[in-house]
C-alpha cells in the first residue's frame, strides 16, 4: 500500500531524531563510565564474539580501520580487553573481552534501562502496549525490505 509522501518523511525525521537523542543521552551517561559510544559499541561486539579480529569487526560495524584502531588501543589501554595471537595465523591477533568489560557493560546497560524508562514513564501503559507493538512491526518490516546485498551485520 502506497504511504503520503509527507507521512513518509515525518516519519524519518522523528526516526532520525529519536536515534540521534538517544545516542547523544546515552554518550552523556556512559561518560560516568568513563566509556565513549564508539568504545560501548566495539565493547559490546567483541563481548558478544568472545573473540573475534580486527578485520571482522570492521566489517560489522563499518568502521574504518583507522578508528576501530584508535577505539581497541583504548580499550586494551584500560584493562577491559586484551589482543591474543590466533593460533591458525601469527599475523592476525583476536580480541578478547575481560571480566573488567562485562562488568562495564552490565553497568551501562543497567543506566540505560533506567534512563529509558524514565523516558517511558511518559507515556499510559496502553499507550506503552502499542508502541511496542509498532517498533516490532517496524522492525520486521526493515528486516523484510533490507536490500540485497546487505547481511544481517551490515545493517546496524
Amino acid at each position: 500500500m502506497p504511504v503520503p509522501v509527507g507521512t513518509v518523511e515525518r516519519v524519518g525525521r522523528h526516526l532520525r531524531e529519536i536515534n540521534h537523542a538517544l545516542k547523544r543521552h546515552y554518550a552523556v551517561l556512559l561518560c560516568s563510565e568513563g566509556l565513549t559510544f564508539p568504545q560501548m559499541v566495539v565493547l559490546r561486539r567483541i563481548t558478544e564474539k568472545g573473540e573475534t579480529t580486527l578485520a571482522e569487526i570492521t566489517g560489522e560495524l563499518q568502521l574504518a580501520a583507522s578508528t576501530l584502531s584508535g577505539i581497541v588501543k583504548r580499550l586494551e589501554r584500560d584493562g577491559l580487553i586484551e589482543k591474543v595471537a590466533d593460533p591458525n595465523d601469527l599475523r592476525v591477533f583476536r580480541l578478547r573481552a575481560l571480566p573488567k568489560a562485562q562488568e562495564l557493560l552490565a553497568r551501562a546497560m543497567d543506566i540505560y534501562k533506567v534512563h529509558l524508562g524514565r523516558v517511558l514513564g511518559h507515556f499510559s501503559p496502553e499507550e506503552l502496549v502499542s508502541l511496542v507493538a509498532c517498533l516490532e512491526k517496524l522492525s520486521d518490516a526493515i528486516v523484510q525490505e533490507t536490500p540485497t546485498g546487505l547481511g544481517r551485520g551490515e545493517q546496524e
